[in-house]
């Protein structure tokens, strides 16, 4: 054991600037040494600082707060990572109160890596391994595996047996959860992201991955149809992010969705897509006990995306009651929406509440622009769908990003 209480640790601010520490230099500890610290211009130093100031109570939350309002974006993503995971309720609020996108968990917050198996495992802290299905089965025997928290599970369009794979990886991640119990976030899906054209890989059941990783926070599905999802209670997840062209090809999915009982959802994103019967609202209703907040009492950001029928979704969602009143963020991007569901928005006091609107990839007029811009939220606009103008055109066809 090291008695001498002024030798330096490794994170330990010392006073006499950046040439090494003298032998009698004195040691600052408690928060003023994390103080200290933080205005080192080491990465490693200011994130170790950071972490141990939440030992603090709220004197040291309240300066990883302040630092999420000054750091740089490298910093910036890791006390949001700390205040979502250590920060509690003070925490979450100073996140949506600053920038809610910081609040959500999403895969994205990962760092992206493809697993090379003559390499290995080598990284786990805040990374995302992306493995095809072979490779998947390769990083089942890394000795590491037990540590992996996210896996991006790819399935490529030139696979023979195309729409076997999404099985196979639910099969195979679900009977590996003891190898994989540290898991927090997964995605799994076509690996090509169309953001105008709908994939062609059908989906299936994911209630094996619910059940067999009751602490999964993140799941994120990308397809073309057939998601389906049995009534489960899952406690812990957080992000739910479905994407998929046509998602009323069956019904059943938005309502099997309903029917989860999922207390800790943040972030719920369904990319809706087109339908078969163009002019017909098949979906609005089977969507309503969203709408109306009735479900997901803890939810922060609702995206209601690429839908034929986004007028009609505005308009519902401007009647009481509403789950407007709870959001920091409401998305409606990538649909049909024109001046007249953006108008319901515009005449709804509550609309203002939120952090974010998102209009984007529609077909809204300029003049529409311009008013939606004094709301007092921040909206998002640009680019729409229609021209070069963002004059709804003359013959009135109106697709949806993912209709083809």
């Amino acid at each position: 054991m090291n008695n001498n209480s002024n030798k330096p640790g490794e994170f330990d601010a010392v006073l006499g600037g950046e040439a090494p520490p003298p032998v009698s230099g004195v040691v600052l500890g408690g928060i003023e040494g994390i103080k200290n610290r933080l205005k080192s211009s080491i990465f490693e130093v200011q994130i170790a600082a950071l972490s141990e100031a939440l030992n603090y109570g709220d004197a040291g939350l309240n300066l990883v707060i302040e630092a999420l309002k000054n750091s740089s974006p490298q910093v910036k993503r890791i006390v949001a990572m700390l205040l979502r995971e250590r920060g509690g309720e003070k925490g979450k609020q100073a996140l949506l109160a600053v920038n809610p996108w910081l609040f959500f968990t999403k895969i994205d917050n990962y760092n992206f890596e493809e697993f090379k198996p003559d390499i290995g495992i080598t990284s786990w802290f805040n990374t995302a391994y992306a493995v095809d299905f072979k490779g998947l089965n390769l990083l089942l025997k890394d000795l590491k595996i037990n540590k992996i928290e996210a896996l991006i599970c790819e399935i490529w369009g030139y696979y023979n047996n195309y729409d076997t794979y999404f099985f196979n990886f639910i099969n195979t991640i679900s009977d590996n959860y003891k190898l994989l119990h540290n898991l927090k976030a997964l995605f799994i899906g076509d690996s090509e992201n169309h953001p105008f054209m709908s994939s062609h890989l059908e989906l299936g059941d994911v209630t094996p991955i619910l059940t067999a990783f009751p602490k999964l926070e993140v799941l994120q599905v990308r397809g073309g149809w057939g998601l389906h999802i049995k009534p489960v209670k899952h406690e812990y997840l957080k992000t739910l992010i479905v994407e998929t062209g046509l998602m009323f090809i069956d019904s059943d999915t938005v309502k099997q969705i309903c029917q989860l009982d999922l207390p800790a959802l943040e972030y719920l994103e369904l990319w809706l897509g087109g339908c078969h019967r163009y002019g017909s609202d098949i979906g609005t209703k089977h969507l309503l006990p969203i709408i109306s907040g009735e479900l997901f009492p803890n939810l922060k950001y609702l995206g209601l995306r690429s839908s034929d029928y986004s007028d009609n979704i505005a308009m519902c969602l401007t009647e009481l009651p509403t789950i407007i009143d709870r959001l920091a963020i409401l998305d409606l991007s990538m649909g049909t929406l024109t001046d007249e569901g953006a108008k319901a928005l515009l005449n709804f006091p509550s609309i203002n509440q939120l952090h974010t609107l998102d209009v984007s990839m529609n077909y809204l007029s300029t003049n529409m622009i311009e008013e939606l811009s004094q709301l007092d939220c921040q909206v998002i606009t640009n680019p729409q769908a229609n021209d070069e103008e963002n004059e709804e055109s003359e013959f009135g066809d109106r697709y949806t990003c993912l209709y083809e």
